[in-house]
């Protein structure tokens, strides 16, 4: 059967129609995303990859009906039948490519312009890949997606200065202990997100005493000598909780890891969960004089600064309709050459004499 992009379907749940609370019962783990390509069901689509971040869980896949893939996206979620039903999409043909190509450039980031998905995508299609669950069709239409995001970010001031969540983190502790005497900061996580937030913290509040917590503690250990801060084991989380007036959580954990009990015995008063599923269980902000900052409102307060990066998109949109039209025009002669190669081989060779 031959790929296309009429057969190009995408379906999941992404910030724009769902709540944290929502998009948390969706999240997948890397590691749960292997237990998925390992265990290989045969209702599967033959060729799909799995995107799921902070801001959302797709599916991409090809030559199958778009039931088959919303359905795999609803037996690894949490989610009712009838949360499916509201908040999940599904875009086929060349509104899933397209859908693709803007999610790549930064355009659906709820940081507009937000280029860490360029990492993530090109992750979730390695992994994919080396569990073979990927064809050549999906990854040139990743690579397309990949050079037009490249051109957006060259061509266009989309992505300039400096925003993100994790720079978000540093602006509100700026904002609220910046001139305050040094603060102790305990730093769960040590993922990509973890780390950013550690160079930034380092890079522009030197003055607090950080300490690093991680299950991996060799990891730990020596990430602590690189940035030149303290880390503890794993174990002795709460002892360091007890002296930590500030905690950040990056964990890679499918489920809440610190407890309402846990802070109420703590010293922490400030809390910025930058993990989704959240990490942070949501009955901590009932407790009194304790500020529990989400993935969401983290992003809003970023979005607040970036509005002038707003006269970027029709230009960002523009080089992304040139890069679609580019790949069609490419699958086009993909499409002709196999029709040829398929009518030269079926062809009869004739009586021999």
């Amino acid at each position: 059967m031959i790929e296309n992009s009429a057969k190009v379907v995408v379906a999941g749940v992404n910030f724009r129609k769902t709540t944290l609370e929502i998009r948390n019962k969706f999240a997948l783990t890397t590691e749960h995303v292997k237990r998925i390509y390992s265990a290989g069901k045969s209702g599967d689509p033959g060729s799909y990859f799995i995107l799921s971040t902070c801001n959302r869980t797709e599916i991409y896949s090809s030559n199958v009906n778009p039931e088959e893939v919303l359905s795999l996206l609803a037996a690894h979620s949490e989610a009712s039948a009838k949360e499916l039903a509201q908040c999940a999409f599904v875009k086929s043909g060349s509104e899933a490519v397209k859908h693709l190509f803007r999610v790549a450039s930064g355009l659906d980031s709820q940081i507009l312009g937000d280029y860490e998905i360029i990492g993530q995508l090109k992750n979730a299609f390695s992994l994919a890949k080396s569990y073979n669950k990927t064809s050549g069709f999906m990854e040139r239409l990743v690579n397309s997606s990949l050079q037009a995001s490249r051109q957006v970010k060259s061509k266009t001031a989309l992505s300039d200065g400096t925003t993100s969540v994790s720079y978000a983190v540093i602006q509100l502790l700026k904002q609220t202990i910046g001139h305050e005497k040094p603060q102790n900061v305990c730093l769960m996580g040590l993922g990509k997100i973890g780390t950013l937030t550690l160079k930034n913290l380092v890079h522009y509040l030197p003055q607090h005493k950080i300490i690093l917590v991680n299950r991996n503690e060799t990891k730990a250990e020596s990430t602590a000598g690189e940035y030149s801060v303290d880390f503890a084991p794993f174990a002795s989380q709460q002892e360091v909780l007890k002296n930590a007036d500030i905690l950040i959580v990056a964990t890679g954990a499918d489920h809440p890891i610190i407890a309402k009990e846990d802070i109420a015995a703590s010293g922490v008063k400030l809390i910025f969960d930058l993990s989704v599923p959240s990490n942070v269980a949501p009955q901590v902000k009932e407790l009194d004089g304790v500020h529990l900052y989400n993935i969401d409102e983290l992003s809003r307060i970023v979005n607040n600064a970036i509005d002038a990066r707003k006269d970027e998109i029709p230009v960002a949109e523009a080089i992304i309709e040139e890069h679609f039209e580019e790949f069609k025009q490419w699958e086009t002669r993909r499409s002709r050459y196999k029709l040829e190669s398929t009518s030269k081989n079926h062809e009869s060779p004739g009586l021999v004499a």
